[in-house]
């Protein structure tokens, strides 16, 4: 038989192609003789072809990742190799099968080599029954950290378990090729997973059991890994979409659906674009599309539109995804939803900025607006006129019909000037009972012109009250814009002044900058004169009013008020010229003058009596004079040379108070440096004109003040106004928490020195406990 399979001719190398081989032997079926031999020759032909085919598709199915489908190839196969041996063993073909079984091996032999390296699996031999490995390549071996060495001869008990053994052996026992994940133990200790293959064979050493193994342990971490992060998108109350290359998106979970109001069949394939509206910002959008194109991760806030049509704002990510080779083939957007988030801060903006009896802007808000008409009008070029109105004898009706009609006046006047503006101009409650007004492109004869119309508005329009209708006049300053101004403080100081001067000359009247001003007695020119002359001739005094204790009605304290003694002796009020004064940027001198004097009384009297040496002594101190770092070095060198007594000595009380208000304005965190130093040095710090509607929470939660100042208004109000008294107890309260002490001004008798008491209030001053008074001793 050896000699009719040779044919004659050398037997191909098993490099060569098996099939190729196989056709060439194809005359020897012919001359077998036997129909038996020649269909079992035809029958083996079958088989080795279709065992080829699956041998080439599991070693592709394996290089292409395809896991179950390179496992039910390999299946197959041995199915295919079973049926062979078969063939083999139940035929008289032995000798022509042993020829054939050579090549089979060898080819064989070659595709499992290459697909056990496509499908990183590993080969292993156990002799039976006594269960010893008696062959592994390097890859099983590798799988649980030993060399192929290392495990030959050893107990299969070394790496699996009686459980796991048993579960291979049961699987095999069943026929067939069968399939099972084990869990196999590591050298180290850990368990890994495998996937086993394996089949029995008959060699001449009796029953063996042969098999492949690949390590499942990262594939199933992997699964369950992505089994949960399926589930946690799926049931995430965050948006989360994932869109190709081209933005069309391809996925969007239940919270999208749950959000927006499209059902995801709807969205698939269209962009995220179609959900953006008018109102979503154009820069906003600029920005994700630079981010995308440029490959990077974008964040952004973004509004959005439902498909019922109602808004909705989402906090967005985007990050891209890529492959291999770093192009990007998907995006995923996780998106979350800050609607309520955005209405708050739209809320507390709304409240920060707006004042909350007027409904106008606030002055915070109109300073930010002033910043941005300023910065137009000097890229532009452009012009502007700012307006400060006042509401004339304001205080007179508080006085004479309460308070009530004063909030009714205010919002009166407030809706007028709201009402006929022109397109583009706007007005702002100032504080108090001034009001801000912005006039966009007039020269000073359109300036003067809208000024008139609003004033003459305001006078036709009188307020209805219960004793009939009450005339409401206002006085108007108007400050056109010029590039030679400094700075927007520069303009509003000019239209201050020109309202203070439109004031004392009679009121109901406009006086704009750029026509003729009066030069009389009464004008800001003239009062400024004033000014100026009693600082030259030492005629700039404090008058001292006193501070009392509300539980035991001693005199803890006083504050030192700025008085002008005029050349006939007769005493002005800092009412009559402090507006000129700052108009005039004269306030800082006045602050410094009333302070040194402040200072050098308090030394006298801890001289002359020593038990008023504790006495706290407040003095008024601007924003401008703080700015002025000479000014605070000098106040510092005065205050030096009487710290043994202005100050208590080391380590005693702290005697001195700056006084400040919020009114001024500004930036709270360059007015604390301001005040640095003297704090350092000892002084002690009060907020003035706490609750007149300008007072900022954040001077209080960012300076370390001492005293808390409650406003005149409420104090006067206490007694009938049962809100007020709320109020006053809400300060006393949040001053409390602060550790700082309060004081109510404008207390003028007895039954609401006793309400304050009451209430919890610290300190009372006002005219009940005495008028200011010049000290004649000086």
């Amino acid at each position: 038989m050896a000699a009719v399979l040779a044919g004659g001719g050398a037997q191909p190398a098993p490099a060569e192609d098996y099939w190729s081989w196989y056709e060439k032997g194809a005359p020897i079926a012919g001359r077998l003789g036997n129909p038996a031999l020649i269909a079992a020759w035809e029958l083996t032909g079958t088989l080795h072809q279709e065992f080829l085919q699956a041998a080439q598709a599991a070693v592709a199915a394996a290089a292409r990742k395809e896991g179950e489908a390179a496992h039910r190839h390999l299946d197959r196969m041995l199915v295919l190799s079973s049926e062979l041996t078969g063939l083999v063993v139940g035929s008289s073909l032995s000798e022509l099968m042993a020829a054939i079984g050579r090549h089979e091996k060898q080819l064989a032999a070659r595709y499992e080599h290459d697909f056990l390296e496509a499908a990183q699996m590993g080969r292993f031999a156990v002799r039976l029954p006594e269960g010893a490995l008696i062959e592994t390549d390097g890859r099983f071996a590798g799988f649980l950290g030993y060399a192929p060495e290392d495990l030959a001869g050893r107990p299969v008990s070394l790496i699996l378990d009686d459980a796991a053994w048993a579960q291979v052996r049961a699987v095999v026992a069943g026929g067939g090729a069968p399939r099972v994940a084990v869990k196999a133990r590591h050298r180290d200790g850990h368990v890994v997973a495998l996937e086993v293959i394996a089949y029995p064979e008959s060699d001449e050493g009796g029953q063996v059991l042969r098999g492949f193994a690949a390590d499942i342990t990262r594939s199933e971490s992997e699964a369950q890994q992505q089994r949960l992060l399926s589930t946690a998108i799926e049931v995430s109350d965050h948006v989360i979409m994932i869109t190709n290359d081209r933005q069309e998106i391809v996925y969007a979970n239940p919270a999208f659906t749950k959000l927006t109001g499209y059902k995801v069949e709807d969205v698939i394939g269209k962009t995220p674009h179609f959900l953006q509206g008018p109102e979503t910002s154009e820069a906003t959008r600029l920005m994700i599309r630079e981010g995308l194109t440029a490959g990077h991760n974008v964040h952004a806030e973004v509004l959005n539109y439902a498909k019922e049509g109602w808004r909705y704002w989402v906090d967005l990510s985007i990050g891209p995804v890529t492959d291999g080779g770093g192009a990007i083939t998907h995006y995923i957007a996780i998106e979350h939803d800050i609607t309520e988030r955005k209405a708050a801060e739209q809320e507390i903006v709304r409240i920060a900025l707006a004042d909350h009896l007027t409904g106008l802007s606030n002055r915070r808000a109109a300073e930010d607006r002033l910043l941005l008409e300023w910065n137009r009008a000097r890229r532009s070029s452009g012009t502007f006129a700012l307006a400060i109105a006042d509401i004339d004898r304001f205080k007179l009706i508080n006085d004479q019909y309460g308070h009530h009609v004063g909030d009714e006046t205010l919002k009166h006047v407030a809706d007028l000037l709201a009402a006929n503006l022109r397109g583009g101009d706007w007005a702002a409650r100032w504080g108090g009972e001034e009001f801000l007004l912005c006039f966009h492109d007039l020269d000073h004869r359109g300036a003067v012109t809208a000024a008139e119309r609003m004033r003459k508005l305001i006078k036709a329009n009188p307020i209805k009250v219960s004793q009939g209708e009450l005339p409401v006049t206002i006085s108007m300053g108007v400050a056109l814009y010029e590039p030679n101004y400094d700075g927007i403080d520069a303009m509003l100081a000019q239209a201050d002044a020109l309202l203070y001067e439109a004031k004392h000359s009679g009121r109901d009247k406009v006086f704009c900058s750029g026509g003729s001003k009066s030069r009389n007695k009464g004008s800001v020119i003239w009062e400024g004169t004033q000014v100026q002359s009693a600082l030259q001739e030492g005629r700039l005094v404090p008058a001292f009013q006193p501070i009392v204790d509300l539980r035991t009605g001693e005199e803890v304290a006083d504050e030192a008020l700025a008085r002008i003694r005029a050349k006939d002796g007769r005493l002005v009020p800092a009412f009559d010229f402090v507006h000129a004064a700052e108009a005039l940027h004269l306030i800082s001198a006045v602050d410094m003058a009333i302070s040194m004097k402040a200072m050098s009384r308090c030394a006298c009297l801890g001289r002359k009596r020593p038990s008023t040496a504790g006495c706290v002594r407040f003095v008024n101190l601007s924003p401008q004079f703080l700015a002025n770092a000479d000014q605070v070095e000098a106040l510092l060198m005065r205050a030096d040379e009487f710290r043994h007594v202005c100050m208590g000595g080391s380590g005693a009380v702290k005697q001195v108070v700056i006084e400040i208000t919020e009114r001024h304005g500004g930036d709270v965190m360059a007015l604390k440096k301001n005040l640095q130093p003297l704090l350092d040095f000892g002084f002690r710090l009060a907020l003035d004109d706490f609750g007149n509607g300008n007072s900022s929470f954040r001077f209080l939660a960012e300076l370390p003040v001492d005293f808390l100042k409650i406003e005149g208004w409420m104090v006067s109000r206490v007694k009938h106004d049962p809100r007020v008294r709320q109020l006053v107890e809400t300060i006393v309260g949040t001053a409390q928490k602060f550790n700082a002490t309060t004081v109510a001004e404008w207390v003028e008798d007895a039954q609401t020195a006793q309400m304050l008491r009451d209430m919890g209030v610290d300190l009372g001053q006002g005219y009940h406990f005495g008028k200011p008074v010049v000290d004649e001793e000086e």
